[in-house]
């Protein structure tokens, strides 16, 4: 099954944000934390021993994925006690190293293996070797529907690309723009590239012209003056869309005064919303991201429970913007948004 056809099988569904999230066991994993009735099955069931979660990602030292990253913190030290223990890996954009992890968390006999999953045809070989072994997988932030014939794929934590690409279109549209620039900042990245094709869904073929800039984020100099030509060699740009703050913000003092701008993430968004230099920011509450699988994790192997019944559970996207920055800014300085 294709990423594609997973999303057209969610619009044909009708399935709402909300139905796909209590379907998914949002509601579950809360009362879990809280106390509710599933709670004392952890104690019980990690009586027997460890359970071993490895989270391995494709993701950086961001402002992004340090919000993951807090996420998946706090679910360890939250379930710590019940015979959990979280290692956890992130590569950087470095295929080799997350295939390394992948299989180091099979070497140690992780029970359940989170991942994100950029370039399904890079993993698949390590993700079935896992699956081989019995380890459930729980994709996340990338990946959707990647590995849904793995025999112990469980459920996929993220936001439909797609949708959300629809979503930063749909705000374009209404601020009035024509021809929107977006730069891809990973050229292997399937889930960038559903996003620009979400927007041009909105915004039509002429409405769209994607920069595909490889490793864009680790040469910053050189990403703002790909943009700046952009823009120079076509007069009719009047918007602008990053998909990651670390890439966009940087871009914002080489695009041309009056152009709508938005971004993916929240990152140092929230502050160029409210200075009035960028309309929105998508934002995938990747916090939720780190922190539920690690809970789903726990809640399979003590438990027994499935999450998602085949749906995706969907932390995204959310719209913020200058109505609701300042409210969504004071979490963010938590470093949880």
């Amino acid at each position: 099954m294709s990423e594609h056809d997973t999303f057209e099988e969610l619009e044909q569904s009708a399935l709402s944000r909300r139905d796909l999230m209590v379907r998914g066991g949002l509601l579950a994993a809360g009362a879990t934390l809280l106390g509710g009735p599933t709670a004392a099955a952890f104690g019980a069931a990690t009586q027997t021993g460890n359970i071993k979660i490895a989270v391995v990602t494709h993701g950086d030292t961001g402002s992004f994925w340090s919000v993951f990253k807090k996420g998946v913190d706090q679910a360890a030290k939250d379930i710590k006690s019940r015979g959990v223990s979280v290692t956890q890996v992130y590569a950087n954009n470095d295929v080799p190293k997350q295939v390394a992890g992948i299989n180091a968390a099979v070497a140690s006999k992780a029970g359940i293996i989170a991942t994100s999953v950029p370039d399904a045809s890079a993993l698949k070989g390590a993700l079935a070797k896992a699956s081989q072994k019995g380890i459930v997988v729980i994709t996340v932030n990338s990946g959707l529907g990647a590995f849904a014939s793995l025999p112990t794929y469980m459920v996929h934590v993220g936001q439909t690309e797609d949708i959300a690409g629809q979503g930063a279109g749909k705000q374009f549209k209404a601020a009035g723009a024509k021809k929107v620039l977006i730069v891809i900042h990973e050229a292997s990245n399937s889930g960038l590239v559903q996003r620009a094709g979400g927007a041009r869904k909105i915004l039509g073929g002429s409405g769209v012209q994607v920069l595909t800039i490889p490793n864009a984020k680790s040469d910053i100099p050189g990403t703002k003056a790909k943009v700046s030509a952009a823009f120079k060699a076509n007069k009719s740009l009047d918007g602008f869309l990053g998909l990651d703050p670390d890439v966009t913000i940087p871009c914002l003092d080489v695009i041309p005064k009056g152009t709508k701008a938005g971004t993916f993430d929240v990152g140092g968004s929230i502050k160029e919303i409210q200075r009035g230099r960028m309309l929105f920011a998508i934002d995938q509450q990747q916090y939720l991201q780190g922190y539920l699988p690690v809970v789903f994790g726990v809640l399979y192997a003590t438990n027994l429970n499935t999450i998602g019944n085949g749906a995706p559970v969907l932390t995204g996207p959310g719209i913020i913007n200058k109505a609701n920055a300042a409210r969504v800014a004071a979490l963010a300085r938590k470093g949880t948004r």
